[in-house]
């Protein structure tokens, strides 16, 4: 942390691809009655990236065509752009190829004096609270919902994101590992 310097950020990256399909999952109902949610057979998607700042509350989600490096590369140059005021960033975030490509190595050497990738042990979501950021838009916009068009459903999304655009108690909430210590 003293590396980072007095105004330093953490960040916890992670990527997502969500189905235009609802998630359907157990929900009540009255006895001897079936709750139907209508759904589409489809595979489109829509891709996000995003960053979570669990001190600050504050959360930075791009709507992506695919999770490539360059778009990984572009995301990462709004978070330079988005804390060009503040000291060094530390980029926590899991080991997908994007994030070790030729086009993220270049850029990583051209901006080393701002931004540090540290990067999660393999399969540790857990470790993650971006993820948890994820869950928490899934039960939000998607379980049990269905969208007629993509547009509306791309519209739930950004609906969802734009709520979180400044700090807020409820990302510092969820996204703090508080919630991983046993209460005392």
């Amino acid at each position: 942390m003293d590396s980072l310097g007095q105004d330093g950020v953490i960040l916890f990256q992670d990527e997502a691809s969500i189905q235009f399909s609802p998630s359907i999952i157990r929900m009540w109902s009255l006895k001897g009655q079936q709750p139907e949610i209508l759904t589409y057979g489809g595979r489109q998607r829509q891709h996000l990236i995003g960053a979570v700042e669990p001190l600050a509350g504050k959360v930075h989600v791009a709507l992506s065509d695919t999770l490539k490096a360059s778009h990984f590369q572009h995301f990462l140059e709004g978070l330079l752009i988005r804390y060009k005021n503040s000291g060094k960033i530390l980029l926590i975030l899991d080991n997908a190829r994007a994030h070790h490509s030729k086009v993220v190595k270049l850029f990583l050497e051209a901006n080393n004096d701002k931004l540090v990738l540290l990067f999660l042990p393999p399969y540790s979501p857990d470790l993650n609270p971006m993820e948890w950021f994820w869950k928490f838009l899934y039960k939000q916009v998607t379980h049990n919902t269905f969208f007629d068009t993509f547009k509306k459903f791309q519209r739930a999304l950004i609906k969802f994101i734009r709520k979180f655009k400044l700090s807020s108690i409820e990302i510092k909430t969820r996204c703090s590992f508080a919630k991983l210590l046993p209460s005392l």
